[in-house]
């Protein structure tokens, strides 16, 4: 009996011992799991932070290549390629789990090599910019270069225009001592009602820049109701652009010497009392004029 006993004592002391070992290990076991469990939330966090971070980089990358944007098109094409795989490796990162460090490591690595590529166009922008600068100044120089050829050559053409014009003015013909005044058939001075003829009596002056040669002198009479008396319906010549009419002119050969000379306009009975005007031209020239009053 005491042996049975003691046999008993002691198989429920190994029972107790296996017992305890189990509850002791599933303890442990259990402690194992929720530090396990704890890690693996820890590095998922982990994991889903770095995510977050690289998206937003990807953001940040993208909004850097728009600032990028130049005039040149070839390279816009460029940046724009660049931006859409942005935008399709951040699509990526918003669908994969957050369980792969070494998926987190792939997107640094492709956001490294769009840094790196970033960096390139960057500098090559910047090369651009500063060759733009320098054709821009150049371009500069160049047009103020060009204005001021301008300007001296529109101050020569000036200078030239008013040679021309002093030159001609020199050269025109000069009239003074003219006078009009009705004259009969014998060619005496008398009154306006005995005219057969009106006298226009003036001396060219000398002048030894005038052209030589042949002339036609042009006479215009205007009564005092502002009516040119004219020779002709076809009696026209050309003063500054403008058909004029004229009342009678002279062929004369100027030599560059002083010459008296007259003209004569025949009375066709258009003539009436008042104050007249007369003028006389030459080579596209007014070269004398005077009034005259028929009483």
């Amino acid at each position: 009996m005491e042996g049975n006993s003691f046999i008993r004592d002691k198989k429920d002391k190994a029972l107790v011992i296996i017992i305890t070992s189990l509850s002791v290990a599933l303890i442990l076991l259990f402690i194992f799991l929720m530090v396990e469990k704890s890690e693996n939330r820890k590095h998922i966090r982990a994991i889903h932070e770095e995510k977050e971070l690289l998206e937003q980089e990807l953001t940040d990358l993208s909004q850097n290549y728009d600032d990028l944007k130049t005039s040149n098109d070839t390279l816009n094409e460029k940046l724009l390629l660049e931006q859409e795989k942005i935008a399709t490796l951040l699509d990526k990162m918003k669908k994969f789990r957050d369980n792969s460090y070494a998926e987190i490591n792939r997107y640094k690595k492709e956001i490294g090599t769009l840094k790196t590529v970033l960096r390139s166009y960057v500098v090559q922008i910047d090369s651009l910019n500063q060759l733009n600068q320098k054709l821009t100044q150049e371009n500069t120089e160049v047009r103020k270069q060009m204005s001021w050829v301008r300007e001296r050559n529109q101050k020569l053409e000036n200078q030239q225009k008013d040679m021309k014009e002093v030159i001609a003015r020199a050269s025109a013909l000069k009239t003074e001592n003219f006078v009009v005044y009705p004259v009969n058939k014998k060619d005496r001075e008398t009154n306006w009602k005995k005219c057969f003829n009106l006298k226009a009596e003036f001396v060219i002056t000398k002048n030894i820049t005038a052209k030589r040669g042949d002339r036609t002198i042009y006479l215009r009479l205007k009564r005092p109701d502002d009516k040119v008396i004219a020779f002709s319906e076809k009696a026209f010549f050309k003063y500054q652009n403008v058909s004029l009419t004229y009342s009678a002119k002279r062929e004369i050969n100027y030599e560059g010497e002083r010459l008296e000379m007259s003209i004569y306009w025949p009375n066709d009975g258009s003539l009436v009392p008042g104050k007249y005007t007369a003028e006389l031209f030459s080579d596209n020239e007014l070269i004398g004029s005077t009034e005259f009053t028929l009483k």
